[in-house]
């Protein structure tokens, strides 16, 4: 039951927002709203059904540190 109210917002969301882009035939905007729409269905997919998801913040954190190693101190 909650994966298809699940993929009723995520419907009801891309029947909102999709005309109006296509209408302004913005590919670049397009192309990035489908890419963080199947991000986002796919995350709250995983959490719906139960699968552990793992927190971003780790990710952004070890990227940053490779990004700039110095920059950062490690006691924040």
């Amino acid at each position: 039951m909650r994966v298809v109210l699940l993929i009723l917002a995520f419907a009801a969301i891309v029947a909102y927002e999709l005309p109006g882009i296509i209408r302004r035939k913005e590919r670049g905007e397009l192309a990035l709203f489908i890419a963080l729409v199947v991000l986002a269905f796919t995350l709250s997919l995983l959490q719906t059904i139960g699968v552990p998801v793992p927190n971003p913040a780790k990710g952004i954190e070890f990227l940053t540190r490779m990004i700039f190693p110095n920059d950062l101190r490690s006691d924040l």
